[in-house]
């Protein structure tokens, strides 16, 4: 691999106009077409029935009035969303999509980090805030601080693949990585738990000897792994998001005491590769510096293969099979608890969480590492369209 190309470049504000068919996919056309628009307002029973139903609904357009006079349409007239930029090509097809489907809508994005989506919909500048991540407390008591309320999430895919010769450059979702001299062939999300936080109800994992696998514990065929420490390394930004959104995922637990934190998720990375017995968890990898020595460590460490539970599929976070610490993909929207949605925003929700849009997300697993939702997870979504 060479490092050079993997330098990440910056997106410039995409505006999408009616009249840009020639930079439409086929396969959205072919989408559009099979859709109906219907007059007047969704009613509530056609509302409920899709949410009864099982996995993501055929889309049935309807149609929606344009939100004249919103905080958020630029001088131009057209809707500004800001957020996470490696969504951005998502987002565009789905604006493509749903400017097909309801004439005289225009859209306007500036694509730069998940930060910029919580900030845009508190300022009421921004229509719709997409992350590639799971919100931070931070984010979310932000705009409280400001409205007495949480935005509301919408999660409508799965950000994965943390394979470093997949993932787009400069960036790849949360992961743990062990040196390629450990024996140990995967851990369960509990396992995890127990060695990178204290406190947690299944005890904690100080020594490689206590992994315990459906047979026998770590060290029967690992050497001398069964008597030494396990020496855990963590990046000292515990503010980062992918650190506090995993804490989250872990059980909120405290990072162990037992831990070395370093500057820098790229120092992590060097120290795992220096150390057998080490285990480290890094994520989104801030700065170009970081990916070129990623890929010079590459023969030292290798990425630890995951399950969710001791007795679920274990991951290896290529391509389409979903890594337990991967991130969603969030749709972050301001509304007030006990009032609509903005017709069109929840119309756009539901064009995301269709099959039309959920396939969308699966066309770009390969290209994009994106997964789309697990059918039986998408009435639950659906709900806080109410």
């Amino acid at each position: 691999m060479n490092p050079s190309s993997h330098k990440r470049s910056c997106r410039k504000p995409t505006h999408l106009y009616l009249n840009t068919s020639r930079r439409r996919h086929i396969h959205l056309i072919a989408f559009a077409a099979a859709l109906i628009i219907v007059q007047g307002p969704y009613s509530s029973h056609g509302f409920a029935q899709e949410k009864a139903l099982d996995g993501p609904q055929p889309y049935v357009a309807q149609s929606v009035k344009f939100p004249a006079g919103a905080t958020y349409l630029r001088p131009d007239g057209s809707i500004y969303m800001t957020g996470n930029d490696l969504v951005q090509p998502l987002i565009e097809k789905l604006n493509e999509l749903f400017v097909k489907t309801h004439p005289g809508f225009r859209f306007s994005l500036h694509m730069m980090s998940s930060a910029e989506a919580i900030s845009g919909i508190t300022s009421g500048k921004s229509a719709i805030g997409p992350i590639a991540r799971d919100a931070t407390f931070w984010d979310k008591d932000a705009f409280a601080s400001v409205y007495g309320y949480q935005p509301t999430d919408v999660q409508i895919g799965w950000d994965n693949t943390p394979d470093a010769d997949h993932y787009p450059p400069g960036k790849f979702p949360p992961a743990v990585w062990v040196n390629v001299r450990n024996p140990v062939s995967a851990l369960d999300l509990d396992q995890v738990t127990s060695i990178f936080t204290q406190g947690s109800p299944k005890g904690d994992i100080t020594r490689w000897g206590q992994v315990a696998f459906h047979e026998a514990n770590l060290g029967n065929n690992g050497g001398d792994y069964a008597k030494r420490e396990i020496h855990v390394y963590l990046p000292t930004l515990r503010g980062l998001p992918v650190v506090s959104t995993t804490r989250m995922r872990l059980g909120g637990y405290p990072w162990t005491a037992r831990g070395e934190y370093l500057p820098s998720i790229e120092d992590v990375m060097n120290a795992v590769a220096n150390d057998p017995f080490g285990i480290g968890f890094i994520g989104w990898f801030p700065v170009d510096e970081g990916w070129d020595r990623s890929v010079d460590l590459s023969g030292k460490v290798r990425l630890l293969p995951l399950s969710e539970t001791a007795d679920s599929k274990i991951s290896r976070g290529t391509p389409g099979d979903l890594y337990p610490l991967a991130g969603g993909i969030h749709l972050m929207v301001n509304r007030a608890p006990g009032k609509p949605m903005e017709p069109w925003i929840r119309e756009y929700l539901r064009l995301a969480l269709s099959k039309e849009g959920q396939e969308i997300i699966s066309s770009m697993t390969a290209s994009d590492g994106f997964m789309s939702l697990d059918p039986k997870d998408v009435p639950a979504e659906l709900k806080k369209l109410d």
